[in-house]
């Protein structure tokens, strides 16, 4: 089973598509959406979010059930396409603002996180990199880029929610490394928690290589704040820069004031 993808050759077809795909990405990641709920986010009608239901019911992508929809998830990587294509304009945004940060001839670390398939587009015309990471996805769009990089990929046992590498291996493979950036995404975001994440895996390689960084950037859009995981693997203050898709409310932007930690959106 793959994603839908629906040809669309007029704008009005070309937005249904679109929309269609983002329904499709958010049941995916939910696993289980009410109709109603796709209504209120989406803001459309119920006969049009039945509509677009079937479409996807057609495709093998999802299973209708009374009141609800379900994720029709027969592997990994399925979850995974949806993860990259949910949000992907916010992501988009973040990936150009945070591709700022990388100089040419700089060493980075790219860990797993489905916006960094955004950031490999951002960075193309950036020369004699070199770059190390755990995600298996985003070292595939290196290669197949034409991105003038040296491409280092972490050695470890495969996280296969994460399509990552992770464990003990990873960690001591990165302990003589010295970056000058990285770039880490997080599950949530909050005061009270810090960074966190879905999985512990993660959480041991990102703390080994904030570490061992100049420069820690973390890559979050504004749906991740105010969201709590059950681990946590950083304080704000560890993070010397935070890119973002839009202004954070008052109160987390006076919090990372305090913490001498620089937003950008």
């Amino acid at each position: 089973m793959a994603l839908i993808y629906i040809s669309a050759n007029k704008s009005g077809d070309a937005r249904m598509a679109k929309i269609i795909s983002e329904v499709e990405a958010y049941i995916f990641k939910n696993k289980q959406v009410k109709i109603q709920d796709l209504m209120e986010v989406f803001n459309l009608s119920e006969s049009t979010v039945r509509r677009y239901i079937n479409q996807l019911i057609k495709s093998n992508s999802i299973i209708k059930e009374y009141g609800y929809v379900t994720a029709n998830v027969t592997d990994n990587l399925v979850n995974i396409k949806a993860r990259i294509s949910y949000l992907s304009d916010k992501k988009i945004r973040i990936a150009e603002l945070a591709s700022s940060m990388i100089e040419n001839g700089d060493t980075i670390f790219v860990d797993s996180g489905t916006s960094h398939m955004h950031l490999a587009e951002s960075i193309r015309t950036k020369k004699d990199l070199t770059i190390v990471t755990n995600n298996l996805l985003f070292a595939i769009k290196i290669i197949d880029s034409d991105l003038e990089a040296e491409l280092i990929m972490i050695p470890g046992s495969v996280n296969k929610k994460t399509i990552s590498m992770t464990g003990g291996a990873a960690i001591r493979f990165v302990e003589d490394i010295y970056f000058d950036k990285s770039f880490i995404t997080a599950s949530g975001v909050s005061i009270e928690n810090g960074f966190s994440n879905r999985t512990f895996p993660e959480c041991d390689i990102k703390r080994k290589i904030m570490s061992r960084t100049s420069t820690n950037i973390a890559l979050v859009d504004d749906t991740k704040f105010d969201k709590i995981f059950p681990f946590s693997f950083s304080e704000f203050s560890f993070f010397d820069y935070i890119f973002t898709n839009m202004k954070p409310n008052e109160k987390y932007l006076t919090y990372i004031e305090t913490m001498k930690t620089k937003i950008i959106f």
